[in-house]
């Protein structure tokens, strides 16, 4: 996300349609007027539309990093930007002043003419220079080592925040334990109801499956004896 300090550049794309079109409207003014301002009202109303819709994005944007900042790590990384910046400002500098010194020990070494007080002025500037190059180096060292403790800090942060956030998640589900056993309880209680219900409509359809077989072997021995007394 960016700061509110930081600025987006223009898109290069976005400015090459908007030549082209303003061309070809320009264009368009000679060969067909009417169509030329149609075009015109329309490219208009787009960039009205453009440009309200880019407002409003880069507010709540700026909106969105202002909350940021006001919370604990917004404010921690923020901190870390600024060190950062601050080391690499600094360690640039001490690269110039290496440069600068370097430069000044070649002029040095090629002035063989040059007087004893021009060569002891310079010495002395290489002196300067080399006083600043290592209090620059301290500096950048200095703000290195607090990124590196706010980056420490930020993570200890985030690790708590992820510990809080599972705990949370763990208390959701052992809220739901009670809830679960009950439903197991109550799912055990209509399985041994269904398990009931099953063995007595087998014990059923078995005893009329026996009863049926009964009546027909009555109806036939009813018929044998009627044969029978029938001889």
């Amino acid at each position: 996300m960016k700061t509110p300090e930081q600025k987006e550049p223009w898109n290069p794309t976005l400015l090459i349609f908007i030549a082209v079109y303003l061309m070809a409207v320009v264009f368009l003014l000679r060969v067909a007027p009417r169509v030329a301002i149609l075009m015109f009202l329309l490219g208009a109303l787009g960039g009205v539309a453009w440009a309200a819709w880019e407002g409003r994005r880069r507010w709540l944007g700026a909106r969105l990093a202002r909350k940021e900042e006001r919370t604990f790590a917004g404010r921690v990384s923020k901190r870390l930007r600024e060190c950062l910046a601050q080391e690499e400002r600094f360690r640039s500098e001490a690269e110039s002043i290496r440069e600068s010194t370097r430069a000044l020990r070649e002029d040095l070494e090629k002035s063989g003419n040059a007087g004893a007080d021009e060569i002891a002025r310079g010495e002395q500037l290489i002196r300067d220079f080399e006083a600043e190059f290592n209090l620059r180096h301290a500096k950048a060292a200095f703000f290195a080592d607090c990124a590196k403790r706010l980056r420490e800090l930020l993570d200890r942060h985030r690790l708590h925040e992820s510990i809080a956030a599972r705990r949370k998640e763990l208390e959701a589900l052992r809220s739901t334990n009670f809830d679960d056993e009950a439903s197991l309880e109550e799912t055990r209680y209509h399985l041994e109801q269904d398990s009931i219900q099953l063995d007595t409509i087998a014990e059923l359809s078995r005893d009329v499956a026996i009863s049926y077989k009964a009546e027909q072997a009555e109806e036939l021995r009813a018929r044998l004896e009627k044969l029978r007394t029938s001889l």
